[in-house]
């Protein structure tokens, strides 16, 4: 079964090195460390992914290499940086909200379904998940038909998995102001499969009751609405 841990070594090594940054008024070079890469350089210092590459110079999906060195920059480097790639409608000023001047790209289009993928039924029509995580699902969904009169549906098409490039456009959508919460690419248990978004309390109340049994979770406190299947 697929464990998470992936999610967090590659960043736990960078916290030192984030803690310093987020400090600093100028962009920090940080050495890459074995394991790393530029998405987790990025989520430790709150930035995205195309900030730290375009500030360096790099394509996003570049693989440094340990050793090497990374210019981490400030939000108002990286907001200027990418402006000047012509992917920012206006540089970010200092002290400026960087959620007024950054761009979300265009919503991709959904992937084709990995082998490991099976369908579950949305509220917009189909999406993924785990194979295991699917069955599950599909099973306490039928009990919460049976026993409370609820159907249980994500919200839509990208509420359970998401390819990297969707988790991308979401994120960028957050921190733009424009979308709810989301994880930087790389780092959301959606990308493995494994988590739902439901779209209204009465569905999370029965998860919430019911869940467990079937290896559903709600591991983050204050979001109702997700979801995480424990039992892989």
């Amino acid at each position: 079964m697929r464990g998470r841990h992936w999610l967090r070594g590659t960043i736990g090594a960078g916290l030192s090195m984030a803690l310093l940054a987020s400090s600093a008024q100028a962009a920090v070079p940080h050495v890459v460390q074995p394991g790393q890469t530029l998405w987790s350089i990025a989520a430790a210092n709150n930035l995205t992914t195309r900030t730290v590459a375009v500030y360096n110079g790099l394509p996003e999906d570049a693989h440094p290499a340990a050793g090497q060195t990374i210019q981490v920059p400030t939000e108002a480097e990286g907001a200027t940086a990418l402006a000047e790639a012509g992917l920012l409608g206006t540089p970010l000023a200092s002290g400026t909200d960087r959620a007024t001047t950054v761009a979300p790209s265009a919503e991709p289009p959904p992937p084709p379904p990995a082998a490991w993928l099976a369908p579950v039924l949305t509220l917009e029509g189909t999406a993924y998940l785990d194979a295991g995580a699917a069955s599950a699902w599909e099973a306490m969904r039928e009990e919460a038909l049976a026993s409370h009169g609820v159907d249980l549906q994500p919200a839509g098409t990208m509420s359970a998995y998401r390819s990297w490039e969707q988790q991308a456009y979401l994120y960028d959508l957050f921190i733009s102001g424009q979308g709810a919460p989301a994880n930087s690419p790389g780092t959301s248990s959606h990308e493995l499969g494994v988590a739902v978004d439901v779209p209204s309390e009465d569905m999370a109340v029965v998860i919430q009751e019911i869940g467990s049994a079937y290896g559903w979770v709600a591991p983050i406190p204050g979001e109702w609405w997700h979801f995480e299947f424990v039992n892989y």
